[in-house]
């Protein structure tokens, strides 16, 4: 029998193997690898798998990390040592600073890949956003920054066409394909 990852992988590779259609907007061009929290360090760990699934398939992959993306945020914030003092004053600046922070790094990121119709671009440590930003409202503001397709890794949850990020959130319609065991 395969473990829950295997047939992830499994699951992925029949989606990677697919013709990709060129008139999709770019929310339909977004996939949720969707697995449970608990698996995130093995999916890490096989996070090679999924690339070489995708080049086995003709296509290029690319990978972003979203972990560095709060503490750049907050490194660079002129009223860190407050924060960390007072974290409770943090909140107010989530929404006005962070949020589009966090937007304007992944275009950044995005912008600075080399991409074309035939690539992947597998987005990885989305979790990292918990608590300090909707990973709904930053994707919505970035999918048209990419050509080909965006692979989230999504630990969390996708039932009646909804995403709940780790299991917590009140999960938000989207139409971008979910890939699921």
């Amino acid at each position: 029998m395969q473990s829950k990852i295997e047939q992830l992988l499994s699951a992925f590779v029949k989606v990677i193997k697919e013709p990709w259609a060129s008139a999709l907007s770019g929310q339909e061009r977004i996939w949720f690898l969707v697995y449970d929290p608990a698996e995130q360090r093995k999916i890490d760990f096989r996070l090679g798998d999924f690339e070489t699934a995708t080049m086995e398939a003709g296509k290029k992959w690319k990978s972003i990390s979203l972990k560095p993306c709060f503490p750049l945020w907050m490194t660079s914030h002129e009223y860190k040592d407050d924060y960390f003092n007072s974290p409770e004053y943090i909140v107010d600046q989530l929404e006005a600073e962070f949020i589009p922070f966090a937007i304007q790094f992944l275009k950044n990121e995005l912008a600075q890949i080399e991409q074309d119709q035939d690539t992947l671009i597998a987005l990885k440590d989305v979790s990292s956003l918990f608590g300090f930003a909707r990973l709904s409202e930053i994707i919505k503001r970035c999918d048209k920054d990419f050509k080909g397709r965006l692979l989230i890794f999504f630990p969390g949850e996708f039932e009646h066409n909804q995403y709940r990020l780790l299991d917590a959130r009140d999960g938000w319609d989207y139409l971008a394909r979910p890939i699921t065991l």
